[in-house]
C-alpha cells in the first residue's frame, strides 16, 4: 500500500551571486501504534529550516489511527511518502526498508515519538563534513516533552568516534541524533537482526573513517512506558526482543562474531582485537573468563569508550568480565 506524491525537486540558494544546490536529506519515519506522539513529531518534521528534504513514512502495520495521521500529512505535502507494512516486521527490519527507498544523499532516520529542533537537518548537513554520519546531542524528556535535568551527553561520552573498536562493545549513539550517507547505508544493509540498526550503521561509519560530533541538543527524546528502547538509566520495555534474558548469550555472541567478519582486512590491529573478543566469548570455561578479563583490562579505552564512568568503575567493569559477557 503506498501513497506517492510529486518527487522533490532540488533546492537551490543565492550565495555571493553564485547557485548552490542542496543535497536531498530522506527523512525515515518508521511508526507502529503511534498516534499519541506523532503529530507533534510530523510538526517538528515540517518546520525544519533545510529546504531540500523528503519524507519516507514507514508503518509496521498498526491497528490504531497512525496510517490515517501520516495519509492526512501526505495527501497536504508533496515531500511526503507514505507505505505500509503488509505484516508486523519489528523496528529493525522497517528501518532498513525505509532507507532503501531513501533518495536523498543522507538519511536521517526518526522515531515517531520525538520532537526535532526546527535547525537539526540543517545543521547536520552543515557540520558533516566528508564523514560518513554525525550525530548531535539530545534533551531527555519525559511523556509530555518537559525536559528533565539532564541531556544524553550527561550520562554518556560523545565525541568522534574513530575506530571501530570503541563500540564494538557498548554504543550509546541513538539513531533518531543521527544523518548519514546513503552510501553508508549501502555499505551496512542488510541489517543484522541481533543488533539494533542504529548501533550496525555506527559499527560500519567507524569503518569507514571518522563519526562526527555536534555538540548541541537538537531532539527532545521522549522517554515513556512504551519506548522500543529507553536512553541509559532510563525505563526500558521490558518486552523487547533484544532486552529478553533468554538468547541474550547469544545474541552478544553473534554480535561480536559480526562485528569480525565485517572489519576490512587492512585493519589489522582492530581485526586480531575483535578475533579475540570472538574466541573469548565463546563459553565460560575457566581460560576463556581469564582471557575475556585480560583483554578488557587491556583495551578498556576502546571498549569502555561510551561509558561516563570513573577509572575506578571501569577497572571494575573488567573484573566483571571475568564471570558474565557483555
Amino acid at each position: 500500500m503506498e501513497y506517492l506524491r510529486q518527487p522533490v525537486i532540488e533546492s537551490e540558494t543565492k550565495q555571493d551571486g553564485q547557485t548552490e544546490t542542496l543535497p536531498m536529506v530522506s527523512i525515515v519515519l518508521a511508526t507502529y501504534k503511534g498516534e499519541a506522539y506523532l503529530l507533534q513529531q510530523l510538526e517538528s518534521l515540517f518546520n525544519q529550516s533545510y529546504s531540500n528534504i523528503e519524507i519516507i513514512a514507514i508503518d509496521d502495520a498498526s491497528n490504531d489511527n497512525t496510517l490515517t495521521i501520516l495519509q492526512e500529512h501526505a495527501a497536504r505535502h508533496r515531500n511526503m511518502k507514505v507505505f505500509v507494512n503488509e505484516a508486523n516486521l519489528g523496528f529493525i527490519k522497517t528501518f532498513d526498508k525505509g532507507c532503501s527507498l531513501a533518495s536523498g544523499e543522507f538519511i536521517a532516520p526518526c522515531d515517531q515519538d520525538d520532537y526535532w529542533d526546527p535547525g537539526k537537518v540543517e545543521k547536520s548537513v552543515m557540520n558533516i563534513g566528508n564523514a560518513s554520519m554525525i550525530y548531535c546531542d539530545s534533551f531527555i524528556c519525559d511523556e509530555n516533552l518537559n525536559k528533565k535535568d539532564k541531556k544524553i551527553s550527561d550520562k554518556v561520552n560523545c565525541f568522534n568516534f574513530i575506530s571501530c573498536l570503541q563500540l564494538c562493545v557498548y554504543c550509546r549513539i541513538y539513531g533518531h541524533a543521527t544523518l548519514f550517507s546513503k552510501e553508508l547505508y549501502k555499505k551496512a544493509t542488510p541489517f543484522i537482526l541481533d543488533i539494533p540498526h542504529d548501533w550496525w550503521l555506527c559499527y560500519i561509519a567507524t569503518i569507514m573513517g571518522e563519526i562526527k560530533y555536534l555538540n548541541e541538543p537538537l531532539v527532545y527524546y521522549r522517554q515513556h512506558s512504551s519506548n522500543a528502547i529507553g536512553v541509559v538509566g532510563e525505563k526500558r520495555r521490558k518486552s523487547h526482543k533484544l532486552n529478553k534474558e533468554k538468547g541474550r548469550k547469544q545474541n552478544i555472541r553473534n554480535r561480536v562474531k559480526a562485528f569480525y567478519e565485517i572489519c576490512p582486512a587492512h585493519l589489522t590491529k582492530e581485526r586480531t582485537i575483535l578475533y579475540k573478543l570472538v574466541r573469548c566469548y565463546e563459553n565460560f570455561s575457566l581460560i576463556n573468563n581469564i582471557k575475556r578479563g585480560f583483554l578488557f583490562f587491556e583495551y578498556f579505552k576502546y571498549f569502555l569508550a561510551p561509558k561516563k564512568k570513573s577509572l575506578f568503575m571501569q577497572y571494575l567493569f573488567c573484573f566483571k568480565m571475568f564471570v558474565k559477557i557483555k
